[in-house]
């Protein structure tokens, strides 16, 4: 069973933040700029993922179906700076774009004994997520 979801990487980790309209880029200019694992100042402010630096990801799997949970961390990398606001995205922190126009993303799902759409009883599960420049 693969659920494959259309989602993007702003809108993932800020979705709680998007906001009505999209603000302008001197709107924007005019915030503070915080590098992922800073403290967040009170207020808006623009999150810089930073090229080539560890940004953490859990992935955790629980419920009360399962006696043992289990849960690791993940230490991905983007290849340029990634800045965003809201639902808006820059990779130079000037011009501003709304992000689901400028990342695709897609994320998959597959239960234990599954492979390729087809039960094998022997295949370990799959969990995946897929990040891609439009």
């Amino acid at each position: 069973m693969k659920a494959p979801l259309l989602i993007t990487l702003p809108a993932l980790l800020l979705s709680a933040c998007a906001g009505l309209g999209s603000p302008t880029a001197d709107e924007i200019s005019r915030l503070p700029i915080v590098r992922f694992g800073q403290p967040a100042p009170a207020g808006e402010f623009v999150l810089l993922y930073p090229a080539g630096v560890n940004l953490p990801v859990v992935a955790k799997v629980d419920g009360s179906l399962l006696v043992k949970s289990d849960q690791t961390q993940l230490n991905i990398q983007v290849k340029q700076d990634i800045f965003v606001y809201r639902d808006q995205v820059s990779f130079d922190g000037k011009n501003w774009h709304l992000g689901t126009d400028k990342i695709g993303s897609r994320f998959m799902f597959t239960l234990p004994g599954e492979k390729n759409g087809k039960r094998d009883a022997q295949s370990p599960g799959e969990m995946g997520a897929e990040f891609n420049l439009r």
